[in-house]
């Protein structure tokens, strides 16, 4: 051993603070150039040496995994690695100057006159605090004080010298990884005591991210942040009447002066929900520091609350299952329960790790911060702002542990928000956010030895909690809060971190939600019957069939052999017919078609009489040959000319019919086939459809020949509604024919209804945004004296464009109005008519429909309500549509 590591040696090892007989656990840090960097004895550091170069301290878990320090079970430092936890590599010391590495600059040299290396080692400095600030508080071990404390002093001390690194690091921390805000808040509150500028520094930073989420109307950002300052409190960098005061900007809006009247909005909602977030954390220093203050804010939520379920009392327009008691659309009402829960624990929840208490003497003596005047934004619209739903339970856990399993659930969800633009990092991220907690919090079946002893009945179960909150989400009514594609890939991501134990979790969920799919609302069967399509078809569409065997002997339009219909449908999309039908028992072959999905080709030469076949094999020879449109016209005309028995307006829909028919033909082979030969014969087919009835037959037409297809039929109807050979009216009038009825249950259908009117409503948005770029192009033109015919002929120009926009938006303002009125008025007539539907299943697959088409469109709804009122909702109207088109306008509030 070389002197100088002897000679720490013996300084460790006749520390005060080590044990005799500890001497092989000691071990010595030091950076790359040899200065010592800290002794560290059974993971405590006992001394530290900075070095100039390094400025930093690090202190070691005893782990080797990555990104940390550590010699695994020996003594001393690894040889293997450095003091980061990187691999060494081996590296002459004889190099010639221009024989060093000069990585990082374009040409493999650096610029003239300048060096590499202070550069590249500042920059190595940063990484590494950025490193050390994100890696800390990654379990709840006993080094955790320790760790907390040596980052303290070294973020301190390098505060200057790299401010914005680490704010920028503080503040993403803070964000993305929720679950560990505690950690954080406890950070927060040991630089602020150890130098309290510092402090007001990151204080002013969260409180600056804080008005830009609020916005950006990025409400899960928002109420993390908020819990934040909840737990500044503890730390005791701010003070409990700043907090109080953040707080009572949002409950402002709530209740009047007076605290009698209460208004019950979404934007109130949302701000309730992040008031009683906060104060679930909060609460404890709250109650310490100001308790009649605090009683006061919960008594303004309870008021809100129960205003809100009055008005909600009946409500089920937003229940993902319809025998669920209403509480309208929102979790407000169990999280009252849990606060009121908590507040009679003395506000101590015992799934919530603060390490605030390791360190209260140091903490106790920090300066308090005030936060500056917060201001809510007041140009949101009101389906800008949102609030979540309560949590589903799809298996049972224990009714005492309902505080726990909410608070576990709520950071769960945080992290699937938060991490959404990343899904590998999300799964490999929502596998640590029970680091914090303790053992006896929750059971972890990926950490048991025995996970099938794992009882969800007797303990929370983390990987069960997970999923329920994968499925709320999912869920969500009216709308979740990102693409139903992001839990499918998030849910196949999990599964290949753990997949024995978290393909079962899944399973069990799946089943559960069948098992009581007859009270489950329309939509979320669709929902479900796609993320399950896509999570199969990633797994080798391995499914235990026989447990579902029993939906082929249920009638067609039931819930349950509905979903299991259209979910082998979706996988014979991805994948073939033969390979599904391999996957499935003898008694279920019966759900999937006995043939794989086709045309349907009117004009087969055994259904035709002569003069009909003439044309037809006339039609075939010229788009075979590559006919033009101008010729398929051609011989048309020439063809149905010579038919004299019948009249004009029927010479006229077979010559369309025929048309159709063969052009959907040529391009039946693959969608791009399709595209081509609909762009090819677009002018003939935009002059047959000249009228309203023109182009109904030609939905009608396509409807025809995809029967077999549904995945094509939508397909087409949606390229000729781009093409505007279709008006999205006749999309509306074909789907709701009298031939559907007794078949509302078919998914495609309310498919291909709802890209319809999606792409109604993105025109009117693009539109909007042409607009508001034309008219700032026109105002921003500046008149020169000196040219000023050329300005004002620019000027004109300007105005003119503008003017065409406004005139084209005004037009399709319009048919999204009638769009929204004929759908509407559609579903009513249907609902209210004896013959609109076949049986009580029939009309409850309607009924769930037009829910699923008011709430998803509300905004229009509520802007139309005038027109509705006049022109649908009158006294023939049932009474159940109209109950479901007053809960659609409180939805809307």
């Amino acid at each position: 051993m070389p002197t100088k590591t002897r000679a720490i040696k013996r300084i460790a090892t006749n520390s005060p603070e080590i044990s005799p007989g500890v001497t092989q656990s000691v071990k010595i840090v030091s950076s790359s150039n040899g200065f010592l960097v800290a002794i560290v004895v059974d993971s405590v550091v006992v001394a530290s040496s900075v070095s100039e170069r390094l400025d930093i301290i690090l202190v070691t878990d005893c782990d080797s995994r990555a990104g940390r320090l550590g010699g695994g079970h020996g003594s001393g430092a690894r040889r293997d690695v450095d003091e980061f936890g990187r691999e060494r590599r081996n590296r002459p010391h004889h190099r010639k100057p221009y024989e060093r590495p000069t990585r990082g600059f374009r040409g493999g040299r650096p610029p003239m006159g300048g060096r590499a290396g202070p550069v590249d080692e500042a920059k190595e400095i940063e990484s590494r605090l950025s490193s050390l600030i994100i890696k800390v508080g990654d379990k709840n071990t006993p080094t955790l004080q320790n760790n907390l404390d040596a980052l303290s002093v070294v973020l301190e001390k390098d505060f200057t010298k790299h401010e914005a690194t680490v704010l920028k690091t503080f503040r993403q921390c803070v964000l993305e990884l929720p679950w560990k805000v505690t950690v954080y808040s406890t950070l927060a509150g040991l630089l602020n005591a150890k130098n309290s500028e510092t402090g007001a520094k990151v204080v002013a930073l969260m409180h600056a991210v804080l008005r830009r989420e609020l916005s950006a109307a990025n409400w899960g950002s928002v109420k993390i942040l908020v819990r934040f300052f909840a737990l500044l409190v503890d730390a005791n960098a701010i003070s409990a009447t700043t907090l109080l005061a953040m707080l009572d900007v949002f409950l402002k809006p709530v209740a009047s002066d007076d605290g009698a009247e209460i208004v019950v909005s979404a934007q109130n909602s949302c701000y309730v929900f992040i008031v009683a977030s906060a104060l679930l954390w909060g609460g404890r220093a709250l109650k310490q520091h100001a308790p009649e203050e605090l009683a006061v804010r919960l008594q303004t939520i309870e008021k809100y609350v129960q205003r809100h379920g009055e008005l909600n009392q009946d409500n089920k327009l937003a229940a993902v299952f319809q025998d669920a008691q209403p509480k309208g659309s929102n979790i407000l009402a169990y999280q009252l329960g849990m606060l009121r829960e908590v507040a009679e624990a003395e506000w101590k929840i015992d799934a919530l790790f603060v390490p605030n208490g390791m360190f209260a003497s140091e903490l106790g003596l920090a300066t308090q911060h005030e936060l500056p005047a917060l201001e809510l934004p007041t140009s949101l619209e009101s389906d800008s702002y949102y609030t979540p739903c309560e949590f589903l339970q799809l298996v049972p856990s224990p009714a005492e542990l309902a505080v726990r399993r909410y608070v576990l659930q709520d950071l769960i969800a945080d992290a699937i928000s938060q991490l959404e633009g990343n899904r590998k990092d999300c799964a490999k991220y929502l596998m640590q956010v029970h680091g914090l907690c303790g053992e006896d919090v929750c059971s972890v079946m990926t950490a048991a030895q025995h996970p099938e002893d794992v009882d969800p009945e007797t303990s929370l179960v983390f990987e069960y909690m997970m999923v329920e909150v994968l499925f709320t989400s999912l869920m969500q009514l009216p709308e979740g809060p990102y693409r139903e594609m992001y839990y499918s890939s998030l849910a196949i991501e999990l599964r290949k971190a753990e997949p024995q134990i978290l393909a079962n979790v899944f399973e069990t969920a799946v089943e559960n939600i069948v098992a009581r799919i007859s009270s489950f609302d329309v939509e979320c069967i669709n929902r479900l019957s796609n993320w399950l399509a896509v999570y199969l078809g990633n797994f080798g569409f391995q499914w235990d069939w026989t447990k579902w065997e029993g939906a082929a002997e249920e009638p067609e339009s039931s819930p349950r052999r509905r979903f299991v219909e259209e979910t082998l449908l979706k996988l014979i999309r991805l994948s073939y017919l033969d390979r599904i039908k391999a996957q499935l028992p003898e008694s279920c072959l019966s759900l999937v078609p006995s043939k794989t999905p086709a045309h349907n080709f009117k004009f087969t030469v055994q259904s035709m009489d002569e003069r009909t076949r003439e044309v037809s094999v006339a039609m075939g020879r010229c788009l075979k040959n590559k006919g033009t449109a101008d010729q398929a016209m051609e011989i048309l005309q020439t063809h149905y000319s010579q038919w004299s028995d019948i009249d004009e307006e029927t010479r006229q829909g077979l010559a369309r019919e025929m048309l159709v028919e063969h052009v959907l033909l040529l391009g039946s082979k693959t969608f791009s086939h399709m595209l081509n030969a609909i762009e090819k014969f677009m002018p003939a087919l935009q002059r047959f459809g000249d009228s309203p009835e023109a182009k109904l037959q030609i939905a009608q037409v396509v409807e025809d020949f995809w029967l077999k297809n549904p995945q094509f039929c939508a397909i087409t109807i949606d390229k000729l509604v781009n093409y505007r050979v279709i008006d999205p009216t006749t999309v509306v009038a074909m789907l709701f024919d009298s031939s559907h009825v007794g078949h509302w249950c078919m998914f495609h259908l309310w498919e291909i209804l709802r890209n319809t009117i999606n792409k109604v409503n993105m025109r009117v948005v693009q539109l909007q945004g042409r607009l508001g770029a034309a008219q700032t192009a026109a105002n921003a033109i500046v008149v020169d004296e000196a040219e000023l015919p050329d300005s004002q002929q620019q000027q004109k120009q300007q105005g003119e464009s503008v003017e065409h926009v406004e005139a084209v938006l005004e037009q399709m303002m319009l048919e999204q109005k009638e769009v929204v009125v004929l759908t509407t008025q559609r579903f009513v007539q249907l609902l209210s008519a004896s013959d609109g539907t076949a049986d009580e299943l029939d009309r409850a697959w309607l009924m769930g429909r037009f829910k699923e088409f008011m709430r998803s469109y509300r905004v229009q709804i509520v802007a139309n309500a005038q027109a509705l009122e006049d022109q649908v909702f009158t006294v023939d109207a049932s009474q159940d549509t109209r109950q479901v088109f007053e809960n659609t306008r409180v939805l809307s509030t």
